[in-house]
């Protein structure tokens, strides 16, 4: 064959072969979906899923790591500073500064634990910081022996064994989909340690804990049985969750690292309820007792104190960071401060020195990120949303585009487990994705024109309200992308965890301020459809959503005209839960959801339509709250 033609039949290659080109090494033109070879030969063509390392950054990326080099150089030559000069001072600095970290990372939250151990009776840890007073009256002949009661088992308090009543099924499937639906988000129960120590009457199995555990299974199932009124599926998990009720009150009189777990699960069954007021009561309490217990310290240093198991030093971690993160979350969705600050703790993250199963593994990358993502959570919080924020005015515009370039690169450093740009089957992996682009949307929120309008930093450059502008409407575009990715992989977000409500709000929001006048898009009706289909799919086991829906789709209806499909499902859900009957008893006129005589007189318009503050200078109120306010006073405007 002549050169030319030679040249001329050689095809073009891709850096990712599929699997049976690989296992051939043989060249791949990559065409999807199936190969040229795989296809002349008959052969099924599949591509691996998992992440070329030879991946090219984004181009955003890029630019956005770009701009950063270009500020801190830019701020570096303002104040004299040759960044080349001073390269040499750093390279000799380096041994020693590596050294230095190293050994201050050994004392990592010692110089607080000096005599501040002390021990109930029931071998549970206590923590005093070194300003209490009482540590000065500590006994002069104690001894300094290491203490080891953290691993010995505690004298039960009362009966620790449990009515017998429930169904052995029953209960064995209430607790796989807690295990399966909530646990690998809401990481406070260890499953391992849980039913180890449920089958051997271990430390880590109270009663409480079981029944808290049931009762938040029980919002995953569509199973009648689990509720009290069998019409009415938020009564679902009410017995078990009035059955923990009962015996917290007596294990508050000593509580366990198991108590701190049950009243997170309790606060978790109150929020999905729509008792969010209860809610955040609970969660303070599991906060201040993690305080009591000293797991805002990481165990390792408690190493020459006393003895600590392995697994209750991952344990402890675990409920700790697990606590963080709901704090921001909760944070976010009820447009509260946060309770729980990083400063105020110093615990390593998660980790399992162990072989673990890919599942195992997948769910502890998840944890990791969602512990990452929601440390820069705290940082927009505290910078901008604050009551105080700890930024003016100036500083503003180089934080939008500093965190940025932070969030673009935790989503850059996500595992291959976490990616969905591929089917994930795990489901948790695209709540994760969700809430980071809802990061993007509350950092970019108070940079946008129409929040500009309404505040004191009318004179802020165009190009940082346009960038805003998009970064918001990118990340509301992409929400609704990852609930269609959710669908096709899951069918529904029935067993999606509440965390996705607000993401889905936050969407729909940005959607509709997009909207010009009237006039509504179908590309823009598309999303908002799909907004409305989640939240009605998570109505199912979360309160908050059926209540946040149902406004929204009273919403499309009045001012555009927009009747969605489902809503007769949604007012027959809505009249199950008896709000405009306690609204009735409380002495207010319930008006008719088609009557808009008084929709153009509502100045404040979408964001206290749909739960929010008027004039979006704050985070989401109470859900709670507003649930009452909607049938109280809100529908009048109908």
């Amino acid at each position: 064959m002549p050169p030319a033609e030679k040249k001329q039949s050689r095809g073009k290659y891709t850096t990712k072969a599929c699997e049976e080109c690989r296992r051939r090494r043989a060249k791949c033109d990559g065409k999807k979906p199936s190969c040229s070879r795989c296809l002349q030969w008959s052969i099924s063509c599949q591509y691996s899923s998992n992440e070329d390392g030879r991946r090219p950054a984004s181009k955003s990326y890029v630019d956005l790591l770009r701009q950063r080099i270009e500020f801190l150089e830019e701020f570096l030559a303002k104040r004299g500073i040759d960044p080349d000069a001073e390269k040499s001072l750093e390279e000799d600095a380096a041994e020693v500064s590596s050294y230095m970290e190293a050994l201050c990372d050994q004392f990592k939250g010692r110089l607080a634990l000096d005599e501040s151990l002390n021990f109930d009776d029931d071998g549970e840890m206590r923590f005093f910081g070194p300003t209490s007073g009482r540590l000065q009256f500590v006994a002069q002949d104690a001894t300094p022996e290491k203490e080891s009661k953290a691993c010995v088992e505690p004298e039960p308090f009362g009966s620790t064994t449990y009515d017998a009543f429930i169904p052995t099924e029953l209960e064995n499937h209430l607790i796989d989909l807690y295990f399966t639906w909530e646990q690998p988000w809401y990481q406070i129960v260890d499953e391992d340690l849980f039913r180890d120590s449920m089958a051997n009457r271990g430390r880590y199995f109270t009663p409480l804990l079981l029944y808290s555990i049931l009762a938040m299974g029980s919002r995953y199932s569509d199973r009648v049985e689990t509720r009290t009124d069998a019409n009415d599926p938020n009564t679902a998990g009410r017995f078990f969750f009035e059955q923990a009720k009962t015996l917290l009150h007596r294990e508050m009189e000593r509580p366990r690292l198991a108590t701190i777990q049950a009243l997170g699960l309790i606060g978790m069954f109150y929020i999905a309820t729509g008792a969010d007021a209860a809610g955040w009561l609970h969660h303070g309490m599991a906060n201040r007792l993690s305080l009591d217990m000293g797991l805002n310290l990481d165990p390792a240093a408690f190493d020459r104190a006393v003895s600590m198991c392995p697994t209750e030093m991952q344990l402890r971690r675990q409920i700790y960071w697990t606590l963080y993160c709901h704090d921001k979350l909760s944070a976010s969705y009820t447009g509260r401060v946060c309770s729980m600050l990083d400063v105020q703790g110093s615990v390593n993250l998660p980790s399992n020195a162990e072989p673990s199963s890919p599942r195992e593994q997948a769910i502890l990358s998840l944890q990791t990120a969602l512990i990452r993502i929601c440390q820069t959570y705290e940082k927009i919080f505290l910078s901008l949303w604050a009551p105080k924020p700890s930024l003016n005015q100036r500083q503003r515009p180089a934080f939008l585009k500093s965190c940025l370039l932070d969030l673009k690169t935790w989503l850059y450093d996500l595992p291959p487990e976490l990616r969905i740009d591929q089917p994930n089957h795990l489901p948790h992996a695209y709540t994760l994705h969700m809430v980071y682009h809802t990061a993007r949307i509350l950092l970019a929120k108070p940079f946008t024109i129409r929040h500009q309008s309404a505040s004191s930093d009318a004179d802020a450059n165009a190009e940082v309200q346009t960038q805003a502008q998009s970064v918001s409407t990118d990340s509301a575009r992409a929400i609704c992308t990852i609930a269609q990715k959710y669908r096709q992989q899951f069918g529904s977000f029935h067993l999606s965890p509440i965390t996705a409500t607000h993401c889905t709000l936050s969407a729909a929001t940005v959607l509709l301020e997009d909207i010009d006048g009237e006039d509504i898009l179908p590309s823009q009706k598309s999303r908002l459809e799909v907004c409305v289909g989640v939240l009605e799919e998570l109505a199912g086991s979360w309160q908050p959503a059926r209540h946040t829906g149902n406004n929204l789709r009273r919403l499309l209806s009045a001012r555009y005209n927009l009747t969605l499909p489902g809503g007769e499902k949604a007012d027959q859900l809505q009249s199950q839960t008896g709000g405009d009957l306690f609204a009735q008893s409380m002495g207010f006129d319930i008006v008719d959801g088609a009557n808009t005589e008084f929709l153009p007189q509502y100045e404040e318009g979408l964001p206290s339509t749909l739960g929010l503050p008027p004039a979006l200078d704050s985070l989401p109120v109470d859900y709670g709250f507003f649930d009452m306010l909607n049938q109280m006073n809100m529908d009048r405007m109908w």
